[in-house]
């Protein structure tokens, strides 16, 4: 089970949550609640963010990384989980691009972020996906 961090980072927890909300709701309707298509690629979106991207921007302090360096980066975080997190790192790599956070060079394999968020990767500030979509997002 992946559970979120206060700074918006993943980590795999063995065993079931102990909330007695959930058991509660899933008792009276049969079935657990899943998320939407939505919810769950802003979850996708969130996770490779906020465990990849980022701190990847932040150890290579420059504004862009290579299609390897990226690979790299991604291998070292899916090593520990099951092969259900490659799907949803993928798609949320994917899900980065179209939302404008990430851009990718026509010519070379290179991937650069929002011209936007150069300044907090200068400061070497921690800048968490809800805050970096909501800088390139205001005019």
């Amino acid at each position: 089970m992946l559970r979120e961090d206060k700074d918006g980072r993943y980590e795999y927890t063995k065993g079931k949550s102990s909330s007695s909300n959930s058991s509660s709701s899933s008792s009276s309707k049969g079935k657990g609640k899943e998320k939407g298509k939505y919810a769950s690629s802003t979850e996708n979106r969130r996770l490779v963010w906020n465990n990849i991207i980022w701190p990847l921007i932040l150890e290579l302090n420059k504004p862009w990384f290579t299609i390897e360096e990226y690979h790299t980066k991604r291998d070292a975080f899916c090593s520990s989980y099951s092969e259900e997190m490659k799907g949803k790192v993928a798609g949320g790599f994917v899900s980065l691009i179209v939302k404008g956070l990430l851009l990718k060079d026509k010519d070379k394999e290179v991937y650069s972020i929002h011209w936007k968020l150069v300044p907090y990767m200068r400061k070497r500030l921690w800048l968490d996906y809800g805050e970096a979509i909501r800088l390139i997002s205001t005019k």
